[in-house]
């Protein structure tokens, strides 16, 4: 048989399903960076709880110590200043929070127009390959066609060339 004609739109193909695997790699890429930032906004909320629960240890150990007398009127009011600075220092980690909050956001809307970019490449493709499939079915169908004429061409040059031996015998 013979070898079937190249495919008309084989570079814009190639050049679609390269677009495709760049586009995949450029979400993954994206879609970790994500994973990276939501874990950082974890790890700061799991220290501001650790900072918050150190503060009311701190006030709570304070208190004790006041109410045992352990503490004169000067260092009621530096524990008193220093549970303060360790509630400010909560306040300043919760900005610090924010922003990553922030920073996730940004990395999920990056990576979610990855996505609609791969989604797009992805249906591009799927088209084009989809087209090629069916000029494929068409090529071999007119294959077919081909050969099972040249089959009908062989059979009645054989039945003639049969027909006129006959007649040459006769």
């Amino acid at each position: 048989m013979a070898k079937s004609p190249a495919y008309r739109l084989q570079v814009l193909f190639e050049m679609r399903e390269k677009k495709k695997q760049e586009a995949e790699e450029v979400y993954a890429e994206k879609k970790k960076k994500v994973v990276e930032e939501q874990k950082k906004l974890d790890e700061m909320k799991g220290t501001l709880k650790e900072m918050v629960q150190h503060r009311h240890d701190k006030k709570r150990e304070y208190a004790e110590r006041t109410r045992a007398g352990e503490y004169t009127v000067s260092q009621i009011t530096a524990n008193d200043r220093h549970v303060e600075r360790l509630k400010q220092q909560e306040q300043a980690y919760q900005v610090e929070i924010d922003r990553q909050a922030e920073r996730l956001k940004e990395a999920e809307r990056i990576a979610q127009e990855a996505m609609d970019a791969l989604v797009k490449a992805t249906q591009d493709h799927k088209a084009l390959e989809k087209h090629k499939e069916k000029w494929l079915t068409a090529v071999k169908r007119e294959a077919a066609m081909k050969e099972e004429l040249a089959v009908e061409d062989i059979a009645q040059a054989q039945y003639f060339q049969k027909l006129l031996e006959e007649l040459g015998e006769a």
